[in-house]
């Protein structure tokens, strides 16, 4: 053996043999995004890192279920489901906007045996794949699913919805009325929707957590949400596409200043501090935090737990 590996380390041998296997390394990846992206699993089983299993039932989510099948946990957005997972750990509550069929709302229930989870979602078809998911996990009493949307007023809604290629529903279903959806003509769906402020105000509750993907529509969720946030001050987890030939999200970024928060790039290198988000960027996450860090960039997100606590120890009782 040591004789094999001294070998395959001369100078000359590592240079052939280098060269020779990188088509075979080539191929050999290519064929597997291939088969990620041809094969398809509806229904999974997936060992999640605390040693839990997941569960996504048949037909509910299959475009979820291939990614986990695939890649297990982190198959799907990585570094925001790391962040999210850092938060179930240290929270009580979490309230799941845009729960599509039901990821990290199974997902914190099963990392934190006595987390809350409140899920929110619109599209009935969704939401009936969102209680399956639930119910496949036995988590009824731990995951509370509402079968609406978050927006800034309460009352009906209109939901405008792509069509879909698959049998899983459309995931870019918006409320936004100047959205791309609504430019290329997506079928209108009336639904009900509740600003978060009156549906806490019937479910009282302290919230730690909250989970935005709203396709576009995140300032109107974040105003419907107003009291809450200046009464608790949650760690908010938010999708916010690049909107350069709209409205280059100025409305959601005036609502974060005032609400005094802090917004914070997701990426694989850290938590970016930005000012603005009117600029092309690989990364849609933000973390919308109540607390500044120092510096641009934090490398991982104990700094902001830390400086959260001193403030919650700080707070008159």
């Amino acid at each position: 053996m040591g004789a094999i590996s001294r070998l395959r380390e001369n100078y000359y041998c590592s240079a052939l043999l280098a060269w020779s296997a990188k088509p075979v390394q080539k191929i050999c990846s290519r064929i597997a995004w291939q088969l990620k992206r041809s094969v398809r699993k509806n229904g999974v089983r997936v060992r999640l890192p605390n040693g839990r299993t997941m569960r996504i039932a048949k037909d509910s989510g299959i475009w979820l279920s291939s990614l986990l099948f695939w890649d297990g946990v982190d198959g799907y957005e990585p570094e925001t489901s790391k962040t999210l997972r850092f938060f179930f750990s240290r929270v009580q509550t979490f309230v799941d906007v845009g729960a599509n069929y039901g990821l990290y709302a199974v997902l914190g229930a099963l990392w934190n045996p006595g987390l809350r989870v409140t899920a929110f979602e619109p599209l009935p078809s969704v939401y009936a794949g969102l209680k399956r998911n639930v119910s496949l996990n036995d988590l009824e009493g731990q995951v509370i699913s509402e079968n609406v949307a978050l927006s800034d007023r309460s009352g009906k809604a209109i939901l405008h919805l792509p069509a879909s290629e698959g049998k899983d529903a459309e995931a870019t279903g918006t409320l936004s009325a100047d959205s791309w959806q609504v430019r290329q003509h997506a079928a209108n769906i009336e639904i009900e929707a509740l600003s978060f402020d009156d549906y806490e105000s019937e479910h009282p509750q302290k919230v730690d957590l909250i989970k935005i993907d709203v396709e576009d529509f995140e300032a109107a969720v974040l105003v419907g949400m107003r009291r809450i946030i200046l009464r608790d001050r949650p760690f908010i987890i938010c999708e916010i596409l690049p909107r350069l030939k709209e409205h280059k999200n100025q409305r959601t970024l005036e609502i974060i200043k005032s609400l005094e928060y802090f917004a914070y790039s997701i990426t694989p290198a850290g938590y970016v501090r930005i000012t603005s988000f009117d600029f092309e960027r690989a990364y849609t996450d933000f973390l919308l935090s109540p607390v500044e860090v120092p510096g641009e960039v934090a490398a991982d997100l104990n700094s902001f737990w830390t400086l959260y606590q001193l403030q919650e120890t700080a707070k008159p009782r």
